[in-house]
């Protein structure tokens, strides 16, 4: 294959995957209303709105709330292998939030 079609083969790509990508689509105010009017999870419990998808929503959720926790922990720890590493003291731990 020479280098002419190379170059042409790789533009054709190119040109290909920049034709198919599309921007994201716009939002009309309808959506956006619909969206806003999603009640949710814990109200629909009980409800016949409830969907299949609301445990593992749930379970989410919690997953998001305690991360902070876990991220203070990590931080926590890093600090002190560092200040083993180093060979000084390690700084005392930072509270968190809950």
């Amino acid at each position: 294959m020479t280098s002419m079609a190379r170059v042409t083969a790789a533009g054709l790509a190119l040109t290909w995957l920049v034709a198919c990508g599309s921007p994201t689509p716009h939002k009309t105010a309808e959506q956006k209303k619909d969206a806003a009017m999603a009640p949710d999870v814990e109200a629909r419990h009980g409800t016949k709105d409830e969907t299949v998808f609301d445990d593992l929503i749930r379970t989410e959720d919690k997953a998001r709330s305690v991360e902070g926790t876990v991220m203070q922990g990590k931080a926590n720890t890093d600090a002190a292998i560092q200040a083993a590493e180093s060979g000084s003291r390690p700084p005392p731990p930072e509270p968190s939030d809950k």
